[in-house]
């Protein structure tokens, strides 16, 4: 019977070390999937450990297996990444303040009144001369 290795079975991962890991086909086709999003192999590992581990904790916490239990994923839903906050692209500015470029889209309420156009103070004469004709 073989033994283990210390290495292999470690109660927790010290954080600063780096693991060592053999890639076999399958992986290296998984871990080029993930790669196609334009994640580099670190950061690509990183992510799939992280959703991996957040399925964990979600089905222990609702109970749906016991605690140190692998869960089986039964379904799963896609949804698209939630848009960026702020206009997409840059304003350029005049004298007349920030103009915004049409492919600007409004993401809060501040930005509807940033886009609505300046408006500008009444012109006042002084007081005790009678205003200038032309």
């Amino acid at each position: 019977m073989a033994t283990p290795q210390r290495t292999q079975r470690r109660a927790q991962p010290i954080a600063g070390t780096r693991p060592t890991v053999r890639l076999d086909e399958q992986f290296a086709r998984d871990l080029a999937v993930l790669m196609q999003t334009g994640d580099d192999l670190t950061t690509a590992i990183r992510k799939a450990v992280s959703i991996v581990a957040d399925m964990y904790r979600t089905a222990w916490h609702h109970q749906s297996v016991p605690v140190g239990t692998a869960p089986t994923l039964k379904a799963y839903k896609f949804v698209e990444a939630p848009p960026v906050a702020g206009p997409p692209s840059l304003p350029w500015v005049t004298h007349d303040g920030p103009m915004w470029t049409p492919s600007s889209r409004q993401t809060s309420a501040d930005d509807a009144r940033r886009q609505q156009p300046p408006t500008r103070p009444p012109h006042r004469q002084q007081t005790g001369r009678p205003p200038v004709r032309s």
